[in-house]
């Protein structure tokens, strides 16, 4: 298909704007007549600044505290722990070479205080891990 006549488009006109502050007039005064017309839906607007407040009320909220962040990093690395001391005793088991002190830490790992977190999961597993080691602990005390 060959195309011709390439051209600018026709037909298409430019709108003619009114010269002058008689059109910016028109637009003020059919504002001011619609808020005259409707006092009560203008009352009932509600301003940026109590938004924004609301804003920050409800982001405090979410907000984690100090201690929340630091018990939850305590748990983990006390799951961390738990699992270089279940690591370190299956590399004794197959080695064939169990030493006393490897059974030793895993119980007193498992003896320490163990820190609060609010994060369900996290409890969950380091239950999980827990449980491991102390089955662990139960099969070599036979």
């Amino acid at each position: 298909m060959k195309v011709s006549n390439i051209g600018p488009a026709k037909g298409a006109e430019r709108a003619k704007r009114k010269s002058g502050a008689g059109s910016s007039d028109a637009f003020a005064d059919d504002l001011r007549a619609a808020t005259a017309d409707a006092p009560e839906q203008a009352a009932g607007t509600v301003s940026g600044s109590a938004v924004a407040g609301i804003d920050a009320v409800l982001a405090m909220q979410a907000a984690d505290d100090a201690t929340q962040g630091r018990s939850r990093g305590l748990l983990m690395d006390r799951g961390d722990r738990l699992l270089d001391r279940l690591e370190d005793l299956q590399l004794a088991l197959l080695s064939g070479n169990l030493p006393k002190e490897k059974v030793i830490e895993l119980a007193q790992t498992l003896r320490e205080k163990r820190p609060t977190s609010d994060d369900a999961g996290l409890n969950a597993l380091i239950d999980a891990i827990e449980l491991r080691a102390e089955v662990e602990l139960a099969k070599l005390s036979r």
